[in-house]
């Protein structure tokens, strides 16, 4: 029988998230738990004092029971787990406040690829920019940089392809379409 430890894949995987978040554009890998890259993700991320709002396919009883996070709907949440990311859901979520910036969404969405459309990025983490490929649209990249644009109020965004490679970016990220 396998066994899992599964605070060292825990750990890996934050480590991987940190790695992608502080250089956007980067790509990481991230360990599967119980066959589930979204599931490792969420249990990584979730316990018992923040909430969570899932739209997708996945079955998210497991991680419920085991973190003890609390269902929010998407206005609330502190983790927004997604398969289909939009600037309708981006919209949605909180961004935090000046004294408490760090109450703010967090947006994890689940793709096929990271392929879609042509993006420059700039901002800390990249040495001038990098030009990438994202699974987003044009109004996203307009509403991503309109609501960030007040640092440090703003959400950060993963991507997490079926691969089990994660990239993200951050609110102090800048986006533009090329």
């Amino acid at each position: 029988m396998n066994t899992v430890d599964i605070e060292k894949l825990n750990r890996n995987n934050f480590r991987s998230m940190i790695n992608v978040l502080s250089m956007p554009g980067s790509i990481e890998k991230v360990e599967p738990l119980f066959a589930s890259n979204l599931l490792a993700i969420a249990n990584t991320l979730l316990y018992s004092e923040v909430s969570f709002f899932y739209n997708g396919k996945e079955e998210f009883s497991l991680i419920e029971a085991i973190t003890n996070a609390k269902k929010e709907n998407e206005e609330n949440a502190d983790y927004v787990f997604c398969d289909e990311l939009n600037e309708y859901t981006f919209n949605k979520g909180k961004i935090g406040t000046s004294i408490d910036p760090d109450f703010s969404s967090t947006y994890i969405f689940k793709c096929k690829k990271f392929e879609g459309l042509n993006v420059r990025l700039s901002g800390p983490g990249i040495d001038g920019f990098i030009n990438s490929t994202l699974p987003i649209d044009k109004s996203f990249v307009k509403f991503f940089n309109e609501k960030n644009s007040y640092y440090p109020l703003g959400n950060e965004v993963f991507f997490l392809n079926d691969d089990g490679d994660i990239t993200a970016i951050s609110r102090t990220t800048k986006i533009e379409v090329i």
